[in-house]
């Protein structure tokens, strides 16, 4: 079928489902590596530091290659997409179980081996399924508005799946203990954690793998096979893929944006307990749903609005407003400011608010790239679909495992951070809550400085599409592009 016709919104549905796995591998990951590891395997701290960051570098280098793999793959009976996303789809549940379930009484250095061969298996095959999943998104429709709806639709999705691994597994898993027992303590959760959301992962992926199996030659052309392998070739893509200016505003802009968020996140607790005095379990819990259930109201107000504003303003104005929202919580709250300590209430309302206005950035990014290829396209004459969102993701990743260093870093040397100690001085609450509100909010204005240099639009998208000339605002990129498009066609 055609790129260009109307999806059905069964196709929409079953494509968005897809990213259900993407998500729960991403929250549980977060939420239970350290304590599973050190507290109950009994690893120390640092070996799992280690293996974490090789595993995030490991994860960050090959999402390019992926994405160019997936490329050049030639497009046989399954499509070039398609045969990827089954083998990361049948795999990722499999080592996510794996993860969970390292045998008993291994030796130190046996556990971190386990850690570490898991930890990059999970990530290597949830890559080889989630780079040609996103790719393929960018594939199924042409339509400058119908691409925000599929995103919106995934993202919708990943929402879903994010409130389901935030919170099922202390309901499934960890129910409280009628001896007062810590029930996290407990090993043999664990594995059947693991083994339960590894299957949610499979099932999630393989869903979308069917729903999606008779467009799998959408948006795709012989490719051939000669041209497939080689590092040159690798390389020459990611060039190229830099060279375009509306693809660089979006990757630094975006990776800021990512860096500030995923910053306050780790720094959430901190804030909580020693700049608001919140330590209540059922009030954290609140604080965290208040954002998702921001996300997901945003995701269904930011979408059918996208049709009357174009991507660049809502991307900016959503990004500011974020900001604003994440600066207030420095000056509105604490010792001596509007509402005090110890008050749940408004500080859900501004984490929701937060996540209402973050939302269009779970959105509208990867439909902004899908524009980009095509501009991409026009000049170079092949799709580079998995190159752009290799990269994509590939700063991604570079901007999560900087936000862990730079908190840990920064809490210790700028806020003077002392572990193990309940009380802090005032200075160092004062500074803590800068980092998690100023440092973040500062970053996202940044970020959205940058994407100003982002130059698509609707009108010059259609124009690339119909293979005309994009008229007044050409870049210096688009000139070159236009010259080796007149000199393919020149006989």
């Amino acid at each position: 079928m055609p790129a260009n016709s109307p999806l059905p919104t069964r196709v929409l549905l079953l494509y968005g489902v897809g990213d259900v796995a993407n998500a729960v591998k991403m929250v549980l990951f977060g939420l239970f590596t350290l304590y599973f590891y050190t507290t109950v395997m009994g690893l120390s701290a640092r070996w799992v530091g280690i293996a974490s960051a090789v595993g995030l570098i490991w994860d960050a280098l090959i999402d390019p290659y992926i994405g160019y793999y997936s490329d050049r793959l030639p497009a046989g009976g399954w499509g070039r997409r398609h045969p990827l996303i089954f083998i990361g789809a049948i795999s990722m549940g499999v080592f996510f179980y794996a993860f969970f379930a390292p045998p008993r009484g291994l030796s130190p250095v046996l556990l971190f081996s386990w850690l570490l061969l898991t930890s990059v298996a999970v990530r290597t095959t949830t890559s080889l399924y989630g780079v040609p999943y996103y790719a393929f998104g960018a594939e199924l429709s042409k339509d400058y508005y119908e691409r925000t709806r599929i995103t919106g639709i995934r993202s919708a999705w990943a929402l879903i799946g994010t409130l389901c691994a935030a919170t099922l597994p202390f309901l499934l898993f960890f129910p409280n203990a009628r001896n007062g027992v810590d029930p996290k303590f407990r090993y043999e959760a664990y594995p059947l954690m693991g083994l339960t959301f590894g299957c949610v992962m499979t099932f999630a992926g393989l869903t979308s793998w069917i729903g999606t199996f008779s467009r799998r030659h959408t948006g795709q052309e012989r490719i051939d096979a000669s041209r497939i392998h080689g590092p040159s070739l690798f390389f020459k893509d990611m060039r190229l893929a830099f060279q375009n200016r509306s693809f660089r505003a979006l990757f630094a802009s975006f990776s800021l944006f990512f860096l500030g968020v995923v910053l306050n996140g780790v720094l959430s607790i901190h804030f909580l307990t020693y700049y608001v005095r919140i330590d209540s379990s059922r009030a954290l819990s609140a604080f965290q749903l208040a954002f998702y259930i921001g996300a997901l109201a945003g995701v269904l107000f930011w979408t059918p609005l996208s049709k009357k504003v174009e991507k660049k303003q809502l991307y900016t104005g959503s990004t500011v407003l974020t900001a604003a929202a994440l600066s207030g919580a420095y000056f509105l709250f604490g010792e001596g400011h509007l509402f005090g300590v110890g008050n749940i209430v408004p500080l859900a309302v501004g984490h929701g608010l937060a996540g209402f206005f973050a939302s269009i950035l779970w959105i509208l990014p990867t439909s902004m790239i899908a524009d980009v290829t095509d501009e991409d396209a026009w000049g170079s004459g092949e799709r580079r679909e998995g190159v752009f969102f290799g990269i994509f993701f590939f700063g991604q990743q570079i901007a999560a495992g900087l936000s862990l260093f730079l908190a840990g870093v920064l809490a210790e040397d700028f806020a003077g951070l002392v572990p193990g100690r309940a009380f802090q001085t005032a200075a160092t609450i004062d500074r803590l809550a800068m980092l998690y509100s100023l440092l973040p909010a500062l970053l996202l204005l940044i970020a959205a400085l940058i994407i100003l240099r982002y130059s698509l639009t609707k009108e010059r998208v259609e124009a690339f599409q119909g293979n005309r000339s994009p008229g007044p605002g050409t870049t210096a990129f688009e000139e070159e592009s236009k010259s080796r498009q007149q000199g393919r066609n020149t006989p």
